[in-house]
């Protein structure tokens, strides 16, 4: 255990705005002793009354979803979430790790992963709720794993981990969360300057065939990674969102890098779309997981997000597919089928799930971001007749 990994660990606990909250629900694989004994060590600095610890067991739930039929998964605790509801109740903030092993569900029935999904997801309302309408505290992050590291990316776990702490912005001389704060300043400049030019919509081309536009809602606000309560609800975070109007997106859009969705990967893929919805898709690997996603829910095929991340991004800059959506979506330019964002409309702060759609918002079971980001891709954004360029081969220049 590395001085930068206790760093790391100090990061985390000060993202998800620690100091104001008296319950922790830190969220994370079992096998991850070395970084949880840190965390926990870490937390004892905080005037807390508890920290529940959430052990998460991919390999069992792989083996359980290999042997049981539905009706018996969604009776096994193992995918009860409910636990969550009692701790959004308290007001936890909530620590979500990630830690990928590599082609783990790739003998799973694709349809049997969304059902799993879609059931944990009914289990968990109260805390989804509270967590998709922005009153809650919560940041999710990874950590590195051997199977992930050499399976997944022909690295060393610990070649993983300084590349983690690369992106997120942990070193031996500076303060991270200091690096943090500063890096939101200048992002901010960018989301002040977008909300202020109230775009009509946007226009999505680039050399690998995306023609797309995208419109944006009346009262659609741009934001970035740091949530409403001032946490930091990615860890890292590059990206500039916002949610768009849900059934006006024209077009098609090419994925520029591959999907891993539930350790499965999706691969070369199209989605075409109109009034809203996608009306047909292709992908080289992975089709059957994509029709899953698209079909999890009627409101599944829509968009829920357009994210804008510079090409010159830190960690594209790695030279890494991590893998791992929470790293690759912030390397990439991206789009996010399924449920969109109160935060991101002036109009929705304070709706319920159920009447965002009345404003423009997609409402979805599940949320999945795709990255379409490359150094060809331009956006435009136009306001009555008026345009101006927003991304210029591949990187914000607004």
């Amino acid at each position: 255990m590395t001085d930068k990994m206790r760093k790391y660990a100090k990061l985390l606990l000060q993202a998800v705005k620690l100091e104001d909250k008296k319950y922790l629900f830190l969220d994370l694989p079992n096998f991850l002793g070395d970084f949880e004994k840190l965390l926990l060590e870490e937390a004892k600095n905080y005037d807390l009354r508890e920290v529940y610890v959430n052990h998460t067991d991919p390999y069992k739930e792989h083996d359980l979803m290999l042997e049981l039929d539905q009706e018996n998964i969604n009776k096994h605790p193992l995918f009860d979430n409910s636990i969550r509801n009692k701790y959004a109740k308290l007001d936890a903030a909530f620590l979500f790790i990630l830690s990928m092993v590599p082609n783990l569900m790739d003998d799973i029935d694709p349809k049997k992963i969304s059902e799993t999904n879609k059931h944990r997801r009914s289990t968990e309302k109260y805390f989804r709720d509270l967590y998709e309408g922005g009153k809650l505290n919560w940041c999710i992050a990874a950590a590195s794993n051997k199977e992930w590291a050499l399976k997944g990316l022909k690295i060393s776990e610990n070649e993983l981990w300084d590349k983690i702490y690369e992106v997120c912005l942990v070193d031996n001389n500076t303060d991270p969360y200091t690096n943090w704060l500063e890096k939101f300043k200048k992002m901010e400049n960018t989301t002040k300057k977008l909300n202020e030019y109230s775009f009509e919509y946007l226009k999505y081309t680039n050399e690998i065939g995306t023609d797309l536009k995208v419109y944006l809602p009346a009262g659609h606000i741009w934001c970035t990674g740091l949530g409403i309560h001032g946490e930091i609800n990615n860890m890292p975070t590059e990206e500039i969102f916002t949610s768009p109007l849900y059934n006006k997106t024209e077009g098609i859009v090419y994925s520029a890098k591959p999907l891993f969705y539930n350790g499965v990967m999706i691969e070369d893929f199209y989605l075409k779309f109109e009034k809203g919805k996608v009306v047909d898709f292709d992908a080289k690997s992975g089709r059957d997981i994509l029709e899953g996603i698209l079909t999890n829910d009627e409101n599944a095929p829509f968009l829920g997000e357009c994210a804008l991340v510079s090409y010159d991004s830190p960690i594209n800059n790695t030279g890494i597919v991590f893998k791992e959506i929470l790293f690759d979506e912030n390397a990439s330019c991206h789009l996010a089928i399924g449920m969109g964002f109160n935060e991101c409309n002036e109009k929705a702060l304070e709706l319920n799930r159920e009447d965002l759609r009345d404003v423009g918002i997609n409402t979805a079971n599940i949320h999945v971001d795709f990255m379409i980001g490359d150094k060809t891709l331009n956006i435009i954004g136009v306001k009555n007749g008026e345009e101006v360029q927003i991304m210029k081969d591949g990187n914000i220049i607004i």
